[in-house]
């Protein structure tokens, strides 16, 4: 999951360079690309919160295994806690993106990108 999560964030990040450092693209091509861009932007961050979240998961349940902590210790609830902001940060993030205050509409981007 990690490997696919970079090579996501490196091909957008090459993609909008590449976009952008073109001058030759019309501006309406752009207003189309970006429900993609978006998109795949929270598709990898997303992506990202689940690799950390498993990764967490992954630590906490070895060190149980063997017995170096216990399941109620101050350790675990660190870790448990780490991982309810981390996905309570990543909702809200979505959620700020998405949110239709701060959407325009197509009409109004093509205008003021001329």
């Amino acid at each position: 999951m990690g490997l696919i999560c970079v090579f996501l964030f490196g091909a957008q990040w090459l993609m909008g360079f590449l976009s952008f450092w073109h001058r030759g693209e019309a501006r309406t091509i752009r207003v189309r690309i970006l429900p993609w861009h978006v998109f795949l932007g929270l598709y990898t961050y997303g992506l990202a919160v689940v690799t950390a979240e498993t990764g967490l998961l992954e630590k906490l349940t070895f060190l149980q295994t063997k017995g170096n902590v216990l399941k109620h210790s101050t350790e675990s609830m660190v870790v448990n806690c780490l991982g309810i902001g981390l996905a309570l940060l990543c909702g809200i993030v979505i959620l700020a993106a998405v949110s239709p205050k701060h959407q325009t509409s197509l009409a109004a981007k093509i205008i003021h990108s001329k």
